[in-house]
């Protein structure tokens, strides 16, 4: 399968070490090393990935077979990556480039996984609360609490290129209802609120939830790797990936940026 890998975003309140310049927050740097640059070391040691297209960061690091640079927005990064995988139907994994501890064997195990479910064009990764608090006990998470248990959203998908334009038609809608909870209600749908809000709402359910947002098939897969749930999204998360490599070791403490 071929891969994405998005090293780009704003920086915004994070810290950055003594002499970082990063201007994207996939180059900030965590333990002398670049997040998005610790986030490929897990590609490179994937054995189910065949070609990775690299969108921001550095166009010159080991392991990067086609770069892109990034778009001002999310979504624009995300679609620029898949278009550059030049698959139609084949799916394309997508991940975020702010797992600073992601093993190739978790990436591995996902792509199998949504290979257990060929009926699907959209597949996304979510992690249990007990197997993310039992490895980082310390990690901030935003937690979904549904009827089978409760989650968090990973940062690894996959896709079939070919529903690339409806899942960015549908992102937009969402990003405009998020303020109006009317909007909102219509873009989920008034029984997947509700039964969300009675805790009643299960994983199958917000899979058929998707289908109608995104109009397409759609698979939620659980991981067991909690170092996909990992991301390194504010200065709490970031500060505690840098605890951790102190205090655990550094894989990486020797290697260079671009070996």
């Amino acid at each position: 399968m071929k891969a994405v890998l998005l090293a780009g975003g704003p920086v915004g309140q994070l810290d950055l070490e003594a002499d970082d310049t990063a201007e994207s927050k996939g180059l900030v740097r965590v333990g002398g090393q670049p997040l998005a640059w610790r986030t490929l070391q897990g590609f490179r040691e994937a054995r189910m990935l065949t070609r990775t297209v690299l969108v921001g960061g550095d166009r010159d690091w080991s392991g990067v077979d086609d770069w892109v640079p990034g778009q001002e927005t999310l979504m624009g990064s995300f679609e620029a990556g898949v278009n550059a995988c030049g698959e139609s139907s084949e799916p394309v994994l997508v991940c975020c480039g702010d797992l600073p501890f992601l093993p190739g064997a978790a990436l591995d195990d996902f792509v199998e996984r949504c290979r257990r479910r060929p009926e699907a064009s959209l597949w996304y990764g979510y992690l249990r609360q007990e197997n993310s608090l039992r490895k980082y006990p310390r990690l901030p998470h935003t937690w979904a609490r549904l009827q089978d248990g409760t989650y968090c959203g990973s940062g690894v998908m996959v896709l079939r290129p070919e529903v690339m334009q409806r899942m960015r038609a549908a992102m937009e809608r969402l990003t405009h209802a998020r303020k109006n909870m009317f909007k909102l209600a219509h873009c989920l749908g008034w029984g997947n609120l509700l039964n969300y809000g009675l805790g009643r709402l299960t994983v199958a359910r917000a899979e058929k939830a998707g289908q109608g947002i995104f109009g397409v098939r759609c698979a939620g897969i659980e991981t067991p790797y909690a170092e996909l749930g990992f991301n390194v999204d504010d200065a709490e998360s970031l500060s505690e990936a840098r605890r951790i490599l102190q205090e655990v070791g550094d894989p990486y403490a020797s290697s260079r940026t671009h070996g």
